[in-house]
């Protein structure tokens, strides 16, 4: 059997999918795309928590928990760049958000280990993570 990408779009929903004690990777990441408005180093800086692992069957599993997305000159910005501060901000909420993923997913019995499944040119879709217990604390700040 040909093996298939499935992105998800709730971390619980990639959690129910594979059995405990299985090979998780979370990392987190910034994808940045170049843009084409004429300005050389204007890029945008995708910020999020990737979750991928691979099903017994040999699917990829992936999940991806975006953070911030950026307008950002040069990669990353450079310390003049008035958006530094918003990045390092989105960096600091990916790497709490990574935390809580890794417990969630540790509590669950998963084998967490470093690393990330290369998907190619495939975009990430969107997801989110309906049971995490950090959303209300944010939502209250």
């Amino acid at each position: 059997m040909q093996p298939y990408l499935i992105q998800f779009n709730d971390l619980d929903d990639l959690a129910a999918e594979i059995p405990a004690g299985h090979v998780v990777r979370v990392t987190a990441l910034d994808i940045t795309e170049a843009t084409f408005d004429g300005v050389t180093e204007l890029r945008i800086a995708g910020i999020g928590v990737h979750v991928r692992a691979i099903s017994p069957e040999g699917h990829l599993l992936a999940c991806y928990l975006p953070v911030a997305r950026l307008q950002v000159f040069g990669r990353p910005p450079r310390p003049d760049d008035p958006t530094r501060k918003e990045y390092e901000e989105a960096w600091d909420k990916a790497e709490d958000l990574k935390r809580r993923v890794s417990d969630y997913l540790a509590g669950k019995g998963f084998d967490l280990r470093p690393g990330v499944i290369y998907l190619g040119d495939i975009a990430p879709m969107y997801g989110a993570w309906s049971s995490d217990p950090g959303r209300e604390e944010e939502a209250s700040r």
